[in-house]
């Protein structure tokens, strides 16, 4: 079982990819702000857990995606991220550089988003 946080300030955003892991052994929650994403590490890491992957859209209700990236990475740095961005791949790879971002997602992506996400999540024997 994997532990997972979907963050976007629509919830539709996620819809077509995220049945891609329906599937899978993922237990995934869903929230709209990156402090409650932030919380949600907090509390598996005090069950002795973690959280395994959070995916963000480009902007929450109260941060950025990268934002949400830099302090995930700074709270719990074995997290992996994947994060959506309307961003060239090369200014995507400026402003994400040093987070280990798993990859960039389109706006409003889609099921073979997924599938290239649960392909790499398989390469690091998450899934």
């Amino acid at each position: 079982m994997i532990y997972a946080v979907l963050a976007a300030k629509d919830k539709q955003v996620f819809e077509n990819m995220e049945t891609v892991f329906q599937p899978y052994p993922v237990d995934m929650q869903r929230t709209d702000t990156g402090k409650s994403v932030l919380e949600l590490i907090s509390q598996a890491m005090d069950q002795g857990k973690k959280m395994d992957l959070v995916i963000t859209d480009e902007t929450l209700t109260d941060m950025t995606g990268r934002d949400l990236v830099e302090q995930v990475t700074m709270t719990s740095p074995m997290t992996s991220c994947a994060a959506v961005s309307r961003l060239s791949a090369d200014e995507f790879h400026e402003a994400y550089e040093g987070y280990g971002v798993l990859m960039q997602l389109p706006p409003a992506p889609d099921a073979e988003s997924g599938e290239k996400l649960v392909a790499i999540l398989k390469k690091l024997n998450l899934l």
